[in-house]
């Protein structure tokens, strides 16, 4: 049995982190081309967060793109790293509540069942390929703490109900979700693929989850806008934040920001 890997495709080019950090500078100083830059590399993961939080009428759905791209231009002259911004996406995400509404499909029943976290978690590992230590910094949770969460939300996702499980078949499952990243070398993979084989629960856990992979595919593709909607979103946002005044830090919150990785206004909930 393989492995299914979700393979991340975007309408931009997509920049390293040593491209971003520049323009996230120019931003702190006031540039709102450099900050739309930014913003239009994390746009996907801002519409997929929305999509899994049962949202999927445009309006909504642009409306709050807008107010947490706001909410981070206005701290935007604290940030100097990236993960300071994926920090800020993490604080403005989470804050958003889940919407249930009737008809809807069973995948979204499930993906709302999820904290906010495990939505953040899984939109950013599995959609958008994001590293154990980006996803570990934004939320401020170790690494080796992130298992759990998403060892949580796949169970869920694919409805399972057991609780009670015996040490080996629990250990194969979180196996089967933590090599989703592609944390496994190839002898690891080859021994779990064995593992999985001889245990009949772990080896249907493991086809439901690559099943509902395809599903999340899908879901994720119709989740993201076509170009001239994005056009035409940052056509609007650049007008909206050229009347937003971003807060100014002192000097001594510049310097704790630099060593700490913790800012007041970086961690202010709301305007």
């Amino acid at each position: 049995m393989g492995w299914l890997s979700i393979r991340t495709s975007n309408h931009t080019h997509v920049a390293s982190r040593g491209q971003l950090r520049k323009q996230l500078r120019k931003a702190a100083r006031g540039n709102t081309q450099a900050f739309e830059v930014v913003s239009d590399q994390y746009l996907n993961l801002i519409t997929e967060f929305l999509v899994i939080s049962g949202y999927h009428e445009e309006d909504r759905i642009q409306g709050y793109c807008r107010e947490v791209l706001h909410n981070i231009w206005l701290r935007s002259a604290y940030i100097r790293r990236v993960s300071d911004f994926e920090r800020q996406l993490f604080i403005f995400l989470k804050q958003i509540p889940i919407n249930v509404a009737p008809f809807q499909d069973l995948l979204t029943q499930r993906l709302v069942m999820l904290n906010s976290m495990q939505r953040f978690l899984l939109v950013g590992r599995d959609l958008e390929s994001w590293s154990t230590k980006n996803l570990s910094l934004a939320t401020r949770v170790p690494k080796y703490e992130l298992r759990k969460p998403l060892y949580d939300a796949w169970k869920t996702l694919v409805g399972f109900r057991l609780s009670d499980l015996d040490f080996n078949t629990n250990e194969c499952m979180e196996k089967v979700v933590e090599n989703m990243e592609g944390a496994l070398d190839h002898t690891q993979q080859r021994r779990l693929c064995k593992k999985v084989k001889e245990n009949a629960m772990a080896s249907e856990f493991k086809a439901d989850c690559l099943n509902l992979r395809c599903e999340l595919v899908e879901l994720r593709q119709n989740a993201r806008w076509d170009q001239d909607t994005r056009v035409h979103f940052f056509e609007d946002l650049r007008e909206d934040i050229a009347t937003i005044v971003q807060l100014k830090p002192e000097l001594g919150e510049r310097l704790k920001n630099q060593v700490s990785f913790q800012c007041l206004h970086l961690e202010t909930h709301g305007s």
